[in-house]
């Protein structure tokens, strides 16, 4: 008994890339509103809020170009196979999400 491959056709040949396109968008517009409630602690910590929002707006433009560029670049060749997956931005989104974690809580218990 062999196993065969089925391809089926897409449905929708270019419309992937765009909606993971619309995904880190929304992820980097809810990265700038999550920094942004650190605003509310301007006052105690000065700074050190005014850090916290300035790197996280970096990172998010950051994000929301590059994701931008490199989906571009996919969408030529979508559906080819072998395409890479996009590991730096996820981790620089991971590493960023427990920094502002790690931050919150520091500004909260502070």
């Amino acid at each position: 008994m062999t196993m065969t491959r089925h391809h089926t056709p897409r449905t929708d040949a270019g419309l992937q890339p765009e909606r993971t396109s619309l995904a880190w968008q929304r992820t980097a517009i809810s990265f700038v509103a999550a920094s942004l409630l650190f605003l509310r602690w301007g006052q105690q910590h000065g700074q050190i809020v005014a850090l916290v929002v300035v790197v996280s707006a970096l990172v998010a433009t950051w994000i929301f170009f590059h994701a931008r560029i490199r989906l571009k670049r996919i969408g030529r060749l979508f559906p080819a196979p072998g395409l890479d997956p996009a590991t730096t931005e996820v981790l620089v989104v991971t590493g960023s999400t427990v920094a502002l974690a790690a931050a919150a809580l520091w500004v909260t218990l502070g």
